[in-house]
């Protein structure tokens, strides 16, 4: 999808596009060069590097001078699996990366989701201000004729007037909040924002959310944060491994090349000597390191636990919030947002026919507007609470309806 040619779009097409592009994502995804420098690190076949020593001098003896020249080298080797060890860690930090990226992912994906509808909320409520203003001007063109029949005080026009500029400013700022949550939704997409994209489709009507086991069970098993916590532990035991190995003993073989000059009498003697070095663990172990690792077990074992904890606590609280934002759209009746137009519509027609008076109309118009203000907040808050369960639980409650409704064009 490009930008440049494209600003209408549906769920699915910005969060497809927020999956490769979303800011957030970029340093996420920038992490998977650690886990290249951590098999790097663990590559090499052989600990160190080999020791060359060399050594000479004058070997003096009773009434001779001969010259003594030694020249060696040694290899460290590990015999005890360090390397093997060293490679299984840098997969499971590859594992833990995987687990951060898709924890972000989902993030990213839950907000673009709750930004979304927000947006068509909003768009709604930009749309039903510009009808309301047509309304208030239409009143003010009666006021108008009706003053210059003479059926009418001045006053009535001087209300009428400063109705219209209130419908106006309503408009405006309705308008620009509906292009804040375009900007909103462009910055968590990473979609350009000098074309910030417009969501098409209507709202899902709200629905019960599954029960409160089944989402426990799902989440339990699909969380990204619970799913990094169990990697977490997988990659701290698998440095705990590393850590013991590389305690163990690490002999070094090698080779001494030795000439002894005995003078010119007895000439020269060519030695050749094997060398194994075994090192005595004695001070030494790697303590330092293996308690450390050991540490970050009990750690990660503890955020585990923790985050089991916040999980389970943020999706009992989530689908309640889901439950009482679905049943506040539910008490109005998912045809309130027409209804309320059309009897807008009747009221400018019974005002124009002369049934009821300007006072009737301002303030049946307020009753209608605040119930038509209750209930776009009742459906923002419940999409809200839609993708925060969604974001505790980790996984989609359900398809949204809308998504394929109308084209992107």
């Amino acid at each position: 999808m490009d930008p440049a040619v494209v600003t209408r779009v549906s769920l699915d097409d910005i969060l497809t596009y927020a999956d490769s592009r979303a800011p957030a994502l970029y340093v996420a995804r920038a992490t998977r060069a650690r886990v290249g420098a951590a098999r790097t690190a663990a590559r090499p076949a052989l600990p160190d590097n080999p020791v060359v020593e060399l050594s000479g001098g004058p070997r003096i003896a009773s009434g001779s001078t001969g010259v003594d020249l030694e020249i060696g080298a040694t290899q460290a080797i590990e015999v005890s699996g360090e390397r093997g060890r060293r490679l299984a860690a840098a997969e499971r930090l590859a594992e833990l990366t995987e687990a951060e990226i898709e924890l972000a992912r989902w993030a990213v994906h839950c907000d673009v989701h709750a930004a979304f509808h927000r947006a068509i909320v909003l768009r709604e409520r930009a749309t039903l201000a510009v009808r309301v203003l047509a309304f208030q001007e239409e009143v003010g063109s009666v006021v108008a004729r009706r003053i210059a029949a003479g059926d009418a005080a001045p006053l009535a026009a001087r209300i009428a007037q400063l109705e219209v500029a209130q419908a106006r400013q309503s408009s405006v700022a309705a308008t620009q909040a509906y292009v804040a949550a375009r900007l909103d939704l462009a910055q968590l997409a990473g979609w350009p924002i000098t074309r910030p994209p417009e969501p098409i489709g209507q709202l899902d009507p709200p629905r019960a959310p599954p029960p409160l086991d089944d989402l426990l069970r799902v989440a339990a098993q699909r969380q990204p944060a619970i799913r990094l916590r169990r990697t977490a532990i997988r990659e701290a035991r698998s440095r705990v491994a590393v850590a013991d190995r590389e305690a163990s003993v690490r002999p070094a073989l090698g080779v001494r090349y030795q000439v002894e000059g005995l003078g010119a009498a007895e000439g020269t003697q060519h030695v050749v000597l094997g060398v194994l070095e075994l090192p005595i663990p004695a001070f030494r172990r790697n303590q330092g390191e293996r308690a450390r690792a050991r540490a970050d077990v009990v750690v990660a074992e503890a955020e585990h636990r923790a985050a089991m904890a916040t999980v389970r606590a943020s999706v009992a609280r989530a689908r309640a919030a889901v439950v009482a934002a679905a049943e506040r759209v539910r008490s109005y009746g998912i045809d309130v947002l027409p209804r309320v137009e059309d009897t807008i519509a009747q009221l400018g027609r019974s005002f124009e026919l002369g049934e009821i008076d300007l006072l009737d109309v301002l303030v049946a118009r307020e009753r209608f507007l605040r119930i038509q203000s209750d209930v776009l907040d009742a459906q923002l808050d419940y999409f809200v609470a839609l993708a925060e369960l969604e974001r505790a639980a980790g996984v989609e409650i359900w398809p949204d309806d809308h998504l394929h409704q109308e084209p992107a064009r």
